[in-house]
């Protein structure tokens, strides 16, 4: 590849070659775009005992190197979790070593949902992390405590197994923001963040049914908040401020271990840099000839309105995944699609129709990527939309020719490795941020005291097109990652950077919980005299 010296080759024979070329960059000029994408999944690794299976560094200064890191980052996240979870919640985030590439994004049974989850959905729920009151969130790998007011399908009950979410969110922010406050007055946050999706509103497919997201958190994350008591917002400012004198990084999210000798051996998620994955979910219980074509699983979606819960198959249409390495701080933001989710320039439309445009569809109500506001007892009718009605959306900004290239080289590896079975033949790349030359604003970074907004500076993507997915930026997609996430702020403080992560505005605080209820206990005591 490339002209690599024999002993690389060999590497890349034995699966290893992925970090091989991680290390050695400057051996790679830049190839023609089919070049890249057929080197590229030649040296897709699936063994997930390799070293080189989960990629930890990136030392690469080409946008090829970087979208071929992008899907071995989606191949080892969507590897399937090892068996003995959640029996066992130690096993949260570690693939499972019996399974192969001939078995890739295969149901086991074709036309149910999928009865294994992948790697990612065992990672912590951001909602379990940040909780009301402040409380110290359950260990890692513990599962979310599904509500009793939800109701399982009698269809169902035999995946049972598989349902291993529970959701709530219907905006991109997917928080639970009921007890978010401001740490400086104590008082409740009431309006939506404008950086929510659709503008704090919701995505709704061409059959009527809400899409629904999550956030996922990594076990290097999760155990660096959990130490330093970062789901409280008074750790926060402790901790960002550095008035404990013992984080002179500020709030500094682990960038993992730099790998400068070719391991032999997958490392220990300890060893990782931080790890964030935001999902978004359609529904399609009662539609089992759209099964073979998503990563699904049985959930329980608990709708806004009339906070029914129910259980229902859903399937992953939009995926991003962002990571901290120790040559990248500012995160690599990486994000996949299901293809059947808009029309794309070559594409063949879907059997079934595109899950969130309607080419037919005429009038005002199909204008398209347009947030609207909810019709609820202070909105109505011609003034509001109501939850059921489809969004029209579109991509904004085609992907670049030699994306679509890799694109339909890795998707022909994913099929020829399964005899066609694979559900993840059905995704896509829609593009990679990051920089070639990233600088903290201090050392070690980003320091204590950092405002937003936080910059390590300028970003770089496949053809500079925005990096924007339709379902998790569908209103927002000439915005990339950056321009939004560098705002990302500890709770209760907006000027103090929360190293590009949006999950720290929703801790709540204990101190303030409790001085809370003093007040609440005055007013109340006051009130009886």
């Amino acid at each position: 590849m490339y002209g690599w010296p024999r002993p690389l080759r060999r590497a890349r024979l034995s699966m290893l070659g992925w970090l091989a070329c991680a290390l050695l960059p400057l051996l790679a000029p830049q190839p023609a775009s089919a070049s890249d994408a057929q080197s590229c999944v030649q040296q897709l690794v699936f063994n997930p005992a390799s070293g080189g299976f989960l990629p930890v560094n990136n030392f690469g200064t080409e946008q090829a190197f970087l979208n071929c890191f992008g899907w071995q980052l989606f191949i080892a996240m969507n590897w399937p979790v090892n068996p003995g979870w959640p029996a066992n919640p130690a096993l949260a985030g570690e693939p499972d070593p019996n399974s192969s590439a001939a078995h890739f994004g295969v149901p086991s049974t074709p036309g149910q949902p999928m009865s294994n989850a992948p790697v990612w959905a065992s990672y912590k729920d951001a909602s379990d992390i940040f909780l009301p009151g402040a409380a110290k969130p359950s260990g890692w790998g513990v599962q979310t405590l599904v509500p009793s007011n939800c109701t399982a399908s009698n269809t169902l009950k035999a995946f049972s197994s598989g349902a291993r979410k529970f959701i709530t969110a219907t905006s991109e922010s997917a928080i639970n923001r009921a007890h978010r406050f401001h740490l400086s007055s104590g008082t409740q946050v009431t309006l939506p963040d404008s950086i929510m999706e659709a503008s704090g509103g919701w995505l709704t497919d061409q059959a009527g049914n809400l899409v629904f997201f999550e956030r996922k958190v990594g076990k290097a994350e999760f155990d660096y908040i959990v130490d330093n008591g970062l789901y409280d917002a008074a750790n926060q400012l402790i901790v960002a401020q550095n008035s404990d004198n013992r984080h002179p990084a500020g709030l500094s999210l682990p960038a993992g271990k730099l790998v400068r000798e070719l391991p032999t051996n997958a490392l220990p998620q300890e060893e990782l840099g931080a790890l964030e994955l935001k999902a978004a979910w359609r529904v399609l219980t009662n539609q089992p000839q759209l099964y073979g074509r998503y990563l699904t699983t049985v959930a329980w979606l608990q709708r806004p309105d009339t906070l029914k819960c129910t259980q229902e198959v859903v399937g992953l249409v939009g995926l991003h995944i962002i990571n901290k390495t120790q040559t990248q701080p500012n995160f690599i933001w990486t994000t996949f699609e299901q293809v059947d989710n808009v029309p794309d320039a070559g594409d063949t439309p879907p059997p079934q129709g595109y899950t969130f445009n309607n080419p037919a569809c005429t009038g005002d109500a199909c204008t398209p990527n347009v947030a609207r506001v909810q019709c609820d007892a202070t909105h109505t009718p011609p003034n509001c939309t109501p939850l059921e009605q489809p969004v029209q959306a579109t991509r904004a900004n085609a992907l670049p020719q030699d994306m679509q290239a890799l694109n339909a080289a890795v998707q022909q590896t994913f099929a020829q490795q399964t005899q066609g079975q694979s559900v993840f033949q059905y995704y896509k790349l829609v593009n990679v941020l990051w920089s070639k030359t990233p600088n903290a604003p201090n050392e070690p970074g980003p320091g204590p005291n950092v405002k937003t907004p936080l910059s390590y500076g300028p970003y770089v993507s496949d053809q500079s097109v925005p990096v924007a997915n339709t379902t998790l930026e569908t209103y927002v997609q000439n915005d990339n990652c950056n321009d939004c996430h560098q705002y990302a702020a500890i709770a209760g403080k907006s000027n103090l950077a929360s190293d590009f992560s949006f999950l720290f505005g929703n801790a709540d605080s204990a101190k303030n919980t409790r001085l809370i209820k003093r007040i609440e206990g005055f007013k109340t005591l006051k009130d009886d005299h």
